[in-house]
């Protein structure tokens, strides 16, 4: 079940108040979908800035009269997928521990 936020003295905040406590409970927390969603928004704008700006770092390092060999070609791709998912990765988690710090 998803949460919201109650607080001060609601008639809401006064039935969610714990038994024995003066003050009424603040749920602050967000369904495991919405973090899982979140996360995955988060992740996916993480990869494509990332990707865009190493794609073009490396159209700014082209020269047309130096042939580059086959395996450097598949390596700054390669670098190019595992830089981008690292900044996926790190995205998702910021997003999530912003939420979590809210």
């Amino acid at each position: 079940m998803c949460c919201t936020r109650v607080a001060g003295s609601s008639p809401q905040a006064r039935e969610i108040a714990a038994p024995g406590l003066s003050e009424p409970v603040v749920c602050a927390t967000l369904c495991p979908v919405d973090l899982t969603l979140g996360c995955l928004k988060w992740a996916a704008v993480g990869f494509v800035v990332a990707f865009a700006l190493l794609k073009l770092f490396e159209a700014s390092h082209l020269h047309d009269d130096i042939p580059k060999p086959a395996f450097k070609i598949r390596q700054t791709k390669r670098a190019t997928f595992v830089l981008s998912t690292f900044a996926a990765v790190l995205s998702g988690l910021v997003w999530l521990l912003v939420q979590k710090l809210d």
